[in-house]
């Protein structure tokens, strides 16, 4: 759906040469790209940046429809009717497509431009392009991403068993992909008991034992077993501080005893290679 204008007597097309040559002067100012739309949403005037950053010149970018060199047409020209519906629009997110396939990732600033009686005739649009600034972004969420999964390790250490151990604080986020890679590994490895070790947090809150206990409750569902370890005294005196009832979670003060419940629990017996027995 496009805003629909009236397009007055002196549009771009109509004005006086020296008014032509003005807003020509100042679009090729811009280090940007930068264009003018009419009121259609038809292309009337580039910069070079703008040839530049489509593949297109000049000529063959006039006349045609701005939505047409975007990734997201629809996104563009909702972002079109803002503006003159709003007056302006700032750091307008859109991606440009260079006609031999390449992307450009833009922050749009655009606002309405008058004539002398002050008839909106059309737009001004300038862009910023932050495509580096994207790819920055992205790279800090993956290495993020690894560091939250090297935090947050999911290790099979006998048949049937998995141990997750948690080194740090519990948040939301990270309690979140903590179950997710928990949950995935169980299914995987077809493990029906999984050791969480606590050992490694510093100290225990309300929403930190809240996320404990939302944890092991998504693993029951999968019809695993939760044996959580780690638990010191200064632990154990905090979550009954807290109120926080664990009555129905297998616990123990270390790793080792929490793998022993677990072989137990397989009905495994280990025996040691010196053994005699």
């Amino acid at each position: 759906m496009k805003t629909e204008m009236n397009t007055p007597s002196n549009s771009p097309a109509t004005m006086p040469a020296s008014q032509n040559a003005y807003n020509r002067s100042l679009i090729e100012a811009s280090l940007d790209p930068l264009v003018t739309i009419g009121p259609d949403g038809k292309i009337t005037d580039v910069n070079g940046s703008t040839e530049e950053v489509t593949g297109c010149d000049r000529k063959v970018l006039i006349g045609t429809d701005f939505s047409d060199y975007f990734t997201e047409p629809e996104k563009a020209r909702a972002g079109y009717q803002q503006v003159f519906r709003d007056g302006s629009v700032r750091d307008y997110p859109l991606e440009l497509r260079h006609r031999d396939g390449h992307v450009t990732s833009v922050l749009y600033n655009a606002s309405i431009y008058r004539d002398e009686a002050g008839n909106a005739i059309g737009i001004f649009a300038a862009a910023r392009d932050i495509t580096e600034l994207k790819q920055s972004e992205n790279r800090i969420r993956q290495q993020s991403k690894e560091i939250m999964e090297l935090s947050t390790p999911v290790m099979q250490v006998w048949q049937g068993v998995v141990v997750a151990p948690l080194i740090g604080s519990l948040d939301s986020n990270r309690t979140q992909q903590f179950m997710e890679r928990l949950l995935d590994r169980i299914v995987e490895t077809n493990s029906p008991v999984a050791l969480v070790d606590i050992m490694g947090v510093p100290t225990i809150d309300t929403q930190t034992a809240q996320h404990l206990i939302e944890t092991i409750s998504a693993v029951r569902l999968l019809g695993a077993q939760v044996i959580l370890t780690g638990v010191r005294p200064a632990i154990a005196q905090t979550l009954v501080h807290l109120g926080i009832d664990l009555s129905n979670i297998m616990t123990r003060a270390s790793l080792s005893a929490g793998l022993q419940v677990a072989f137990d629990i397989l009905k495994v017996h280990v025996v040691s290679k010196d053994s005699n027995h």
